[in-house]
């Protein structure tokens, strides 16, 4: 576990992770990305749900599955 002596610290930390993983290429390959396919916000809450609760193993048979 990583501990952070200060807010200051956390912050670098999260803000680093953000540049890393908040990019649409980031969501092309990765369960996050489903909901983003759809515009109705019903499907994007079935779609989230659903990619949710088969949420194990790699990331690429997550996809498929979803």
């Amino acid at each position: 576990m990583v501990k952070f002596k200060t807010k200051k610290e956390l912050k670098v930390f999260l803000d680093a992770q953000v540049e890393l993983f908040e990019k649409p290429e980031f969501f092309e390959a990765d369960p996050l990305g489903i909901p983003h396919r759809f515009s109705k916000k019903e499907d994007i809450e079935i779609s989230g749900f659903l990619a949710a609760t088969i949420a194990w193993g790699n990331r690429k048979s997550i996809i498929n599955s979803s």
